[in-house]
């Protein structure tokens, strides 16, 4: 199956990849014209940029672009021309890698078409003063060899007097050395365009989109809630809600409920996502995605006098106690956290299992919501991982995660073949992005985050209006302890600094539509000694430059993680997964937490890893198979990046496969 990729970035790589002259200005195009154009051509290309023309650096970020995340790191040399004429830039610049000694570090370097965001040309690049060329550098985060302290001697194309380039100064997270890879010369004005594009979108969101201005989010205080219906029976329970707005026109973030149930035991949970297609079709008309900019935000406008239904299910689950329901709690917001709107629960219902929830329901006369409840509930015993997914082989699906690539068609989409000019293979099935990171959180780095907000709105709406695939998710870049400002080596500080962590990537939920329900905690550190993320070294704070100690113990890493976990899982109707790595390397999950266990949390593991595009038939591909972590059942093995990241670079992004029957597994 061929599918075409949108205009948008169709044009983007086109354009790129025929014009051969690239010039940089702030106002009307430039006339310069390439060497390589027809001879009868009135100008001339200028001469080849000379070392003493160009200011050569490397920034500690351009703001915007995504540096690191998922097994690798991207970073860029900028060349900027401070000569008062034009001259121009071709290929690659030849790279030695040295300590600060000036000891040689040994380096595979390879020069290749592509940065972290797109394809990139091998194209002339016309500098006029005062403007600058780049060359972006790829690396796996667990690179052998690396060096955290290092200086480059650079080459340029047509000479043979290398120039010294070091590093930024203050926090820098690259570690370099062992494989490295880099792309040709391009413009600056090309990397800013490819940032701008990771906010923009042609693929609609799946709900109505509005550009009127968002009401203000809903109060407890003004919100009604009531007991509508229950039902009790061999295959579990159904209670609905009638949540009505008391007051002006306001706004509940998200489709999804956030509702706490307790029980008599005096133990409460909150009620997990239960994404259903058939109860997503009756939300959509109750959802609106507002607009601003590239910016959006879907939620559920509530008019004075208005309401809708909630409907909670607790399928039976074979021999577990069971507990009476005796109130339930909604909030007006992602997290079950501050004042919510409390029910009793008169009539006797039974939980005997964990407690689900369905997308919001129209609350209209007759009986839509319990209707769609007792489908779902049904659906649920006939079906206990809840979707029947159209994929790769049966049972598995297809999808990507962070920047790049793009999916492609205009809806059902599809999975690249590397780029949509290459073909498609089969549905698109999920995609995954940074919703978060503890560098930008802590004001270390104005690096952008690994979100491509179209592929957000694809697998959404495949999933909506096309009934395929997962939907989106989110995962969130995580510091070790060693980044805790407040480390002092006890468990219960570094499991605080797991809340904080979870606090922020909640706080990032606001008008995020996720129906591939989790939220993962991706931990990865440099591969080497001194571990920049702080998961194996100790900082002299948050963004601090200076190691104070080179080893953390295992339990108290692991304390981190259970703190993050702990708290999605206890305050949002979200589920916490883990990103790692298997295999007892520095970098992987024994290589940080020992011989900890991640305990019924669901797996997404970057090793190992293959460079073809062979797209693999369950967890295993031509060159590849998935490695697990932490000794997790097999019911929570759920995704394998199986290329693009851990620094095996493909030339087009990273690709993922995931495990349909282990979506929400009950045995996770």
């Amino acid at each position: 199956m061929v599918g075409g990729a949108f205009p948008l970035r169709a044009a983007l790589w086109a354009i790129t990849a025929s014009v051969t002259v690239v010039a940089l200005t702030t106002g009307q195009a430039s006339a310069w014209t390439s060497a390589s154009e027809s001879a009868g051509s009135s100008h001339s290309a200028p001469a080849r940029c000379q070392a003493s023309e160009l200011r050569i650096s490397v920034p500690a970020a351009i703001p915007g672009d995504p540096a690191e995340g998922m097994g690798k790191h991207a970073w860029n040399v900028v060349f900027r021309n401070i000569a008062s004429t034009a001259c121009s830039l071709r290929g690659w610049p030849r790279v030695m890698v040295r300590a600060t000694t000036g000891k040689a570090v040994p380096a595979s370097i390879g020069d290749v078409r592509f940065s972290n965001l797109a394809p990139v040309p091998d194209s002339r690049v016309v500098l006029r003063p005062g403007q600058s060329a780049v060359v972006t550098a790829m690396s796996p985060t667990a690179s052998r060899g690396c060096v955290t302290r290092w200086m480059l001697e650079l080459t340029l194309p047509g000479t043979d007097r290398p120039v010294t380039v070091r590093q930024p100064a203050g926090f820098f997270a690259a570690c370099v050395g062992g494989r490295l890879q880099l792309s040709p010369f391009y413009a600056m004005q090309t990397l800013t365009g490819q940032i701008q594009r990771l906010s923009m979108s042609v693929a609609p969101p799946p709900f109505p989109a509005t550009t009127a201005p968002e009401p203000p989010v809903c109060g407890a205080a003004a919100l009604r809630a009531r007991v509508s219906s229950t039902t009790s029976g061999p295959g579990g329970s159904i209670i609905e809600l009638r949540l009505t707005n008391g007051g002006s026109t306001c706004v509940l973030p998200g489709s999804w409920p956030t509702v706490r149930v307790q029980r008599t035991s005096g133990a409460s949970q909150v009620a997990k996502l239960l994404p259903d297609t058939d109860a997503l079709q009756a939300d959509k008309a109750l959802l609106a995605t507002y607009q601003r900019g590239t910016a959006q935000k879907t939620a559920l406008t509530l008019r004075r006098g208005g309401s809708v239904s909630i409907a909670l299910l607790a399928p039976s689950a074979g021999t577990r106690t069971c507990r009476r329901l005796t109130s339930v709690t909604v909030y007006p917001s992602a997290a079950a956290l501050g004042a919510g709107r409390t029910v009793k629960i008169a009539a006797p219902v039974n939980l005997c299992g964990p407690v689900r929830i369905l997308s919001y329901l129209p609350s209209r006369l007759g009986r839509t919501a319990m209707t769609i409840a007792r489908s779902v509930l049904r659906s649920v015993h006939a079906d206990p991982a809840g979707e029947a997914v159209s994929g790769d082989s049966p049972g598995y699906s297809y999808g990507t995660d962070s920047s790049a690539p793009t999916a492609c068609g205009r809806g059902p989409y599809t999975e690249p073949a590397g780029s949509c000019a290459n073909g498609t293979i089969r549905p698109y099935g999920e995609y995954i992005g940074m919703m978060g990171s503890w560098l930008n959180w802590k004001g270390c780095s104005t690096s952008g985050l690994a979100w491509n907000q179209a592929n957000y709105n694809m697998a959404n709406d495949n999933f909506v209006n096309y009934h395929a695939g997962l939907g989106a998710a989110g995962y969130w870049f995580a510091a070790g302890p060693g980044r805790d400002p407040h480390y002092n080596g006890t468990i219960s500080e570094a499991t605080a600094w797991g809340v904080a962590q979870a606090m922020q990537a909640i706080s990032r939920l606001n008008g995020r539509f996720f129906a591939f329900r989790y939220i993962f905690f991706d931990i990865e550190n440099n591969g080497t000694a001194p571990d920049e993320n702080g998961w194996n070294t100790v900082w002299n704070g948050s963004c601090g430059s200076k190691a104070k100690a080179g080893y953390i113990a295992p339990e108290v890493d692991y304390a981190t993680f259970i703190g993050f976990r702990n708290y999605i899982d206890a305050h949002s109707p979200y589920l916490a997964g883990v990103y790692s790595a298997g295999g007892r390397s520095y970098g992987s999950w024994t290589g940080i937490f020992g011989g900890e266990q991640s305990k019924d949390t669901a797996e997404w593991t970057f090793t190992s890893e293959q460079s073809q595009l062979s797209f693999p038939r369950g967890f295993s591909a031509s060159s590849a198979s998935a490695q697990w972590f932490a000794g997790a059942p097999a019911a929570c093995q759920l995704m394998w990046q199986w290329s693009g990241g851990d620094g095996v670079l493909n030339g087009y992004g990273d690709f993922d496969q995931v495990k349909t029957a282990n979506n929400a597994s009950p045995s996770c």
